[in-house]
């Protein structure tokens, strides 16, 4: 009996290790053979369990419940049934007794109790609420023992205490493999971040924002454009107000970029006062619409040294087309050269003669 359970307990330590992999490489496969391969896995795991019962008083169960619960528990419904369809469906073409007791509250029962009560991530609740979760579980797959078969009721008095103890030992030993899998995958996230991020601004870095850039324009053929960002009189902020109050307004203004991004605008911060955006998936009036919105929302923000005194801030821009085979230090260099030429015209400006044979300047002054 304890070698069954152990042989049960491995299936599921080892679909966990497989899926583990799956989502270590999830970023470097298509979406449908993820979705394929993950369903393969859990649905394999429970039909191999099918041929590894274990006995109890002559009474044959396995541990088949377990990686259904997990699934329902910290998946969605949308994965859930298309898996639980095809175990019901194989165990139906096994055949033998108990075939339908086994699918109805083996299967069945425990998994949509759990898609029911849990629709939602739920690693923020008590292991207490998990206890009660597969306790509920546990129940509704071997109470009805008690109706099914001939001295049901003695059968389950045999039985329940190892039954229930291994489903709970099962379930607590791969909640802690799924748990710490889970803090590894958040530390790694922050290390990503910190390692992709500018300290101070959260934005990009320089590196990471070239990178995604290249990224989008080889996914599409859309137009896209690099814009250069620059605060006005920098230098004269942070010898009036000190280099703090300078630090703190540049970490603003990071806030009002992180604002406007999505999937088709990026924003970096490229050094010191200076700022980069990628935009794609657009046309250069819609570019430079963008660009005065974020313009505007910088130059009309009260930035506060303490609680009794605040500052205005206005950025220049300069815009230039990252063409089809152009070499992105090439876009970089056009957007900067315009950049140069707003603050000669006075700055609080968004330069675009680079973009377009004709100049095109947008001075957008203080209302």
């Amino acid at each position: 009996m304890l070698q069954s359970i152990l042989s049960n307990l491995s299936i599921i330590l080892l679909m966990h290790l497989i899926i583990q992999a799956l989502n270590n490489y999830k970023k470097h496969l298509p979406n449908m053979l993820y979705l394929f391969l993950l369903v393969m896995t859990v649905s394999a795991s429970v039909i191999t369990m099918f041929y590894l019962p274990i006995e109890f008083e002559g009474y044959r169960v396995d541990l088949r419940m377990i990686p259904l619960i997990f699934l329902a528990y910290f998946g969605n419904w949308r994965l859930t049934l298309p898996i639980l369809l095809i175990v019901c469906v194989w165990r139906v073409l096994i055949g033998g007794v108990g075939t339908i007791p086994g699918i109805l509250f083996g299967m069945i029962g425990p998994t949509l109790l759990t898609l029911a009560v849990y629709k939602n991530n739920k690693f923020s609740s008590s292991y207490l609420d998990k206890i009660l979760l597969f306790t509920a579980c546990w129940f509704i797959s071997d109470f009805p023992i008690i109706f099914i078969i001939p001295n049901g009721l003695e059968i389950f008095k045999s039985i329940f205490f190892l039954r229930y103890t291994s489903l709970l030992g099962a379930a607590s030993v791969l909640y802690y493999f799924v748990l710490m899998e889970r803090k590894r995958y958040n530390l790694n996230n922050q290390l990503e971040f910190i390692a992709w991020h500018d300290s101070l601004t959260k934005l990009l870095n320089r590196n990471k924002f070239f990178e995604i850039v290249e990224e989008k324009r080889k996914a599409t053929n859309e137009n896209h454009y690099l814009a250069m960002v620059d605060l006005d009189y920098f230098k004269k902020l942070n010898d009036t107000y000190g280099h703090v109050v300078g630090d703190q307004i540049l970490s603003e203004i990071g806030s009002i970029f992180k604002n406007y991004e999505n999937e088709y605008v990026k924003v970096g911060r490229y050094g010191g006062e200076e700022f980069i955006i990628y935009q794609g998936h657009t046309n250069f009036d819609q570019a430079v619409q963008y660009l005065e919105a974020i313009q505007k929302e910088i130059r009309t923000t009260p930035f506060y040294i303490d609680e009794d005194l605040s500052t205005y801030v206005t950025v220049s821009i300069g815009i230039a087309e990252l063409k089809k085979g152009m070499n992105l230090q090439e876009a970089v260099k056009r957007a900067d050269q315009n950049l140069y030429i707003a603050k000669e015209k006075g700055r609080d400006q968004i330069e675009a003669s680079e973009v377009h044979t004709k100049r095109i300047s947008i001075t957008v002054g203080a209302e």
